[in-house]
């Protein structure tokens, strides 16, 4: 018994850690601003052409795309004042469409384990309150290990990021992550979305996560002392 209930507080470190992820990364996902801002930031309509009203419209296509309220990606753009043209490439060349499918996946994929992480937290904390009627300290200590865990990680990816070239890390996120070549592309695609905005959205995205877990451990901290204050 003593092994499960251990088994069962890690699990539960490891899936706040794992709801702080994932839910940052889901946030970014849902939020035009994000792609608006790497338009903007690195000169993307001057880039490919297209201008900025059309880019507003990509931003929110691929957010719905992603939040699955729509089936493809795909939308007609005018570059230049020219003809209207589809925006993705999907030929023996190119194969951006199916490159932006298996990103829907991964992106699946992250909210799954998002809602798991989300539903075992609740339910953890729902047993160990009232079936198990255990101390509510010993839940905040659990809140703050996981946020320590985090914290761990984000400074073990950022120390990552500081010895290992940024563009290297890319690459092996991309082998890992698709198992086909279709992420390489020459179309419009890595246009889009240059290297640099990605080194942004990590950098921002790791230091979202983290300021999250300090304040949720903060929190966690704080309640505890001052209750012991009150009470003395």
């Amino acid at each position: 018994m003593k092994i499960a209930k251990a088994a069962a507080y890690c699990l539960f470190v490891v899936c706040l850690a794992l709801l702080l992820l994932t839910s940052t990364i889901h946030f970014g996902v849902s939020s035009t601003r994000l792609y608006e801002y790497g338009f903007d930031r690195y000169g993307v309509s001057e880039d490919t052409g297209i201008d900025r009203e059309q880019l507003g419209n990509v931003a929110k296509r691929l957010v719905d795309y992603f939040s699955f309220r729509i089936e493809t990606p795909q939308i007609m753009v005018v570059v230049e004042g020219e003809e209207e043209i589809p925006l993705f490439q999907e030929d023996d060349r190119n194969r951006e469409l199916t490159h932006l499918a298996d990103v829907r996946r991964l992106f699946q994929f992250n909210h799954r384990v998002q809602l798991a992480s989300l539903a075992y937290i609740t339910i953890y904390i729902l047993l160990f309150l009232l079936w198990r009627k255990g101390r509510w300290q010993d839940l905040a200590r659990g809140i703050r290990r996981g946020c320590a865990l985090t914290l761990a990680l984000i400074a073990v990816l950022g120390l990552a990021s500081v010895l290992i070239d940024f563009e290297q890390l890319f690459f092996q996120f991309h082998y890992l992550a698709f198992d086909n070549p279709w992420w390489v592309s020459s179309g419009y695609l890595p246009r889009l979305f240059p290297e640099l905005f990605w080194r942004d959205v990590a950098f921002l995205g790791g230091g979202t996560i983290a300021a999250e877990a300090l304040i949720l451990g903060a929190i966690a901290w704080a309640i505890p002392v001052i209750c012991r204050k009150c009470q003395g």
